[in-house]
């Protein structure tokens, strides 16, 4: 029998050193830690948790590869981490839930391009909608992989530092508001850790790197609040949208964004003898395109409003409305409609003829107090439902429409059966936003559908849930679906009685919380009657009905039961309560449990086929390579001109089985340097008890460190 040699000295391989672990757990810690400065950008929800766990699966994977000792770890991981993104934002486009194809990609650009939108848009913090998390996810991802590259190189701790900094400067760049103190203190400890690590090589003492840290952490608490203001320098991102009346800005982009500002500013007060507060019009829009409506120009031709169109039947009188605008800077002036005549006005302000409106080109709203007198037009429900079909001559322009899906032309059909008139008709639509939808100014933008376009109200009846410009928009492209000219106002809501003046008239108070949207329709011998679909906001219209048994006062018709409803979702269900986070914190959490337990047993499930399959060869040299692989896994190092015998001597340092190992490394010197006629008897059994004894060898942290990370599964050759 061979022996070995007796100079021979077991090689043991050298551990990596503990900060690998600790520089990628502090890489985790920090950057998760960094998420709550971003709490002034992105309101609260669980994007942050779709975040974290994006950045824990880049950097489990990058630890994994790396103590395996495969090559550009990071780059694996950032692999990693993208297939946990598409999984997240775009799980429709995958393959076997997992696989991308082009259509992911191109999903990604249509999110990104909203995203883009949404962040022009929005003033900070903006609503954690799922286009605006999926830039967030992106750039910490990115941040991810860079940081744990900086961690290769020998001072790379100190750009480190810098990435960090950057990290928690960039919200308040964008909002102009620095993040709280304390989102300093976890990143720069864990910075620090790192550092301490890196120079524990060099022996630093222990009271200078003491006085750093401690400096460092009260720098980061103290530091933040003491700098100077940068809301100079925020990006667009943070600034304040643009006021819903801008010169040149459309008010339905505007709207939405300046409802959800959060800070309520006062527009005007006013006194009136109108019967009910009314709705103060600034902007009347007509065109639709089928991505927005567009307000009228000034110069634009259409037929007479107001009092030309009244039949001599329907009772008007004259009212006076004064009003005196406080915060609204505009060269549009609110107005109650139909408007007449208008006094007290400085400067040069001409009437729009479409819609009966009030704008300058070079004045200014801000200021001005003026007395407008208007009609209070008063016809019965009778009256409405015996009016003729309107006359079409300039009334096309409300009537035009592109294209629209069915649900749309459908459900106004549907809703509307019942009614034998246009004025009923506009009842049942009135009544079925009402009482089937619920407001909200946020739903839609965490679901990605807010907007007044055609494919935005076609996922607005999906779900039921909106706000004015939802509402406003359904309804009059809805009309105009049913041939009843429409359009859409916007202005102010009644808004609220905040006191007397001294000739003791109640005073009415509208704010920036009061600015609305309703859509009017056009009836011949009336002319155009607002409406109300949006609940909870002002007083629906109804005017009064004839008294008798079968017709109480305010009696509308009521909606039909087979009106289209959204999927799962019965008829007199409430409005569906959409999830302001997308997407869900359930679903990022259900990937990244997937793909931890995935990351965590690949190596373990792949080293135990490998085993299986050189264990049931029938060659001595499969059987050797695998007890080498074994030892591998123990925490032997080969050097590649390791003879068999000399790596035996390894072995059995690592606590191999002596006598099974004996036979088989006779079988193997033999199968190598004998001549090919010798036979020796061998048994794969032997290999397998080595294999045993191996790995029953060292504590229980050792045994499942060798098995969850098989240090052998990238070795290129491991038959020394």
């Amino acid at each position: 029998m061979l022996r070995p040699d007796p100079r021979a000295r077991p090689v043991r391989r050298r551990h990596e050193p503990s900060s690998l672990w600790l520089g990628h757990a502090a890489v985790l810690v920090a950057l998760v830690a960094s998420l709550r400065g971003y709490a002034t950008v992105v309101q609260a929800g669980s994007w942050q948790l779709t975040v974290a766990l994006v950045i824990g699966l880049t950097v489990l994977a990058s630890l994994v590869l790396r103590s395996l000792r495969v090559p550009a770890g990071e780059a694996v991981g950032a692999v990693v981490g993208a297939t946990a993104v598409l999984v997240v934002f775009v799980p429709q486009t995958l393959v076997a839930g997992l696989v991308p194809t082009a259509g992911s990609l191109e999903a990604l650009r249509e999110l990104l391009a909203r995203a883009r939108v949404l962040i022009m848009e929005e003033a900070a913090p903006a609503p954690a909608a799922g286009p605006v998390v999926l830039v967030l996810t992106l750039a910490f991802l990115a941040l991810t992989v860079a940081g744990l590259a900086l961690l290769r190189l020998r001072r790379g701790v100190w750009f480190l530092g810098v990435l960090l900094l950057a990290v928690l400067v960039v919200p308040s760049m964008i909002s102009g508001r620095p993040p709280a103190a304390s989102a300093f203190l976890v990143p720069a400890a864990a910075w620090l850790v790192v550092l301490w690590a890196r120079s524990e090589p060099l022996r630093a003492p222990m009271v200078p790197a003491a006085v750093a840290a401690a400096t460092g952490l009260l720098a980061a608490v103290v530091v933040p609040p003491a700098l100077p203001d940068v809301t100079a320098v925020a990006r667009d991102w943070g600034a304040p949208p643009p006021t819903v009346f801008g010169d040149g800005i459309n008010p339905m982009l505007q709207l939405g964004q300046n409802l959800r500002r959060g800070e309520t500013s006062v527009a005007a007060t006013y006194t009136t003898t109108l019967e009910e507060t009314p709705y103060l019009r600034v902007a009347t829009l007509r065109d639709f395109n089928g991505r927005t409506w567009r307000p009228v120009g000034r110069d634009a031709l259409g037929r007479a409003e107001g009092a030309l169109v009244l039949r001599e039947d329907i009772p008007a009188e004259p009212q006076t409305t004064s009003i005196s605008v406080v915060g609204l800077r505009s060269t549009m002036l609110p107005v109650p409609y139909p408007a007449t005549r208008v006094s007290g006005l400085s400067e040069e302000w001409s009437w729009n003829r479409v819609g009966q409106t009030l704008g300058s080109r070079t004045a200014n709203s801000e200021g001005q107090e003026y007395e407008v007198t208007s009609l209070e037009v008063q016809p019965t429900a009778e009256q409405m439902r015996g009016l003729g079909e309107p006359f079409r001559g300039g009334l096309q322009d409300y009537l035009s429409l592109p294209a629209v899906p069915p649900i749309i032309s459908e459900t106004a059909a549907q809703v509307t059966a019942d009614a034998d008139t246009d004025y009923d008709r506009a009842l049942a639509l009135q009544e079925h936003f009402r009482s089937r939808y619920q407001y909200s100014e946020t739903a839609p933008v965490a679901g990605d559908y807010d907007g007044n376009g055609i494919d935005v109200l076609q996922t607005f009846l999906e779900e039921r849930s909106g706000y004015c410009v939802h509402f406003s928009s359904a309804m009059a492209v809805m009309a105009r679906s049913l041939d009843i000219p429409s359009r859409v106002v916007v202005g102010y809501a009644p808004g609220r009685a905040v006191g007397f003046d001294d000739d003791e008239q109640q005073v009415f108070e509208v704010t920036s919380d009061d600015l609305h949207a309703w859509p009017e329709l056009f009836f011949e011998g009336v002319g155009w009657v607002g409406f109300e679909p949006t609940p909870s906001v002002g007083t629906t219209t109804a005017f009064e009905e004839p008294q008798g048994p079968g017709a109480p006062v305010g009696e509308v018709p009521s909606v039909p039961q087979d009106v289209p409803e959204a999927p799962g979702q019965s008829a007199d269900a409430a409005a569906p309560v959409v999830d302001d986070d997308a997407p869900s914190g359930r679903r990022s959490l259900m990937v990244a449990l997937a793909a931890t337990t995935g990351l965590v047993l690949a190596p373990w499930a792949l080293r135990q086929l490998v085993r299986r399959r050189r264990l049931a060869a029938d060659r001595p040299e499969a059987w050797w390579t695998e007890v080498v692989a074994t030892g591998l896994d123990r925490g032997l190092e080969v050097r590649s001109s390791d003879t068999p015998r000399r790596v035996a001597d390894g072995l059995r340092a690592l606590g191999a089985d002596t006598d099974a190992l004996d036979h088989l490394l006779e079988g193997v010197e033999v199968s190598r340097y004998a001549r090919t006629e010798t036979l020796v008897a061998t048994d794969p059994r032997h290999a397998q008890q080595v294999v045993r004894s191996l790995r029953s060898q060292g504590s229980r942290r050792d045994r499942l460190a060798a098995e969850l990370l098989p240090r052998s599964l990238w070795n290129v050759d491991v038959r020394r």
